[in-house]
Order: structure tokens, then sequence, then C-alpha cells
């Protein structure tokens, strides 16, 4: 009788793909793979539990993902400014204005690096 290790999870497919729809929209899975220099297949992989997501991809995955309270408002404003405008770029802007926020010490501590 072969018993299996099982392997640790870092994080569950149904994290990744809320972490990538929050990102990129409802077509997240390619625009992530280009995110983290990976192929298309390998977030298809980590979404069907294929393959485990390994623990620093995953630190990555969160660390482009969440903005917080803040960024969450901050990307709505600009969506509000500029409807047009696709929901990652957005989100990078918001990633950024956060960065600068902190970085001038307006808020209290760094919210996204």
């Amino acid at each position: 009788m072969t018993v299996r290790r099982q392997r640790p999870t870092f994080m569950t497919p149904t994290e990744l793909a809320a972490a990538g729809h929050s990102v990129h929209g409802h077509r997240w899975r390619t625009p992530l793979a280009r995110d983290l220099g990976l192929s298309a297949r390998m977030i298809r992989y980590y979404e069907t539990g294929d393959q485990p997501i390994p623990a620093h991809r995953a630190a990555q995955i969160r660390k482009l993902s969440d903005i917080g309270p803040i960024g969450l408002v901050i990307r709505g404003s600009v969506g509000k400014i500029a409807p047009d405008l696709p929901l990652n770029r957005r989100h990078k802007i918001a990633r950024q204005i956060l960065a600068d926020l902190s970085a001038a010490g307006v808020l209290p501590d760094k919210p996204c690096d």
C-alpha cells in the first residue's frame, strides 16, 4: 500500500480565482499569468487543483491583488472618472496612488509594495 504525502496548501484554487478576478475581471487567467511570468496553462493547473500553488507564488498573487479598503475606494473612484479603463489598469493606478501616499507619510504603513 502506497501512502501519498499531502502537500501543504498555501492558497486554494477558490482564493486564486477570487484574486485573479479582483484584479483582471472575468477574463483573468491569461493576464494574471502574464503578471506572474507564468503560462496560462500553469494558472489553469493551479485553478483546477492539479498543481498546488507554492508559497512564494501565493505570496506574489496576494501582494498583487490585496490593495485593502482604501485601495478599493481609490480603484472605484478611478472607475467612476474613467469607466472605459480596464479593471487591471484601475487596479494598477490604485496601487501606485497607495504607494505614493505611503511614501509621502499620509498612510500609516505601506498598504502595498
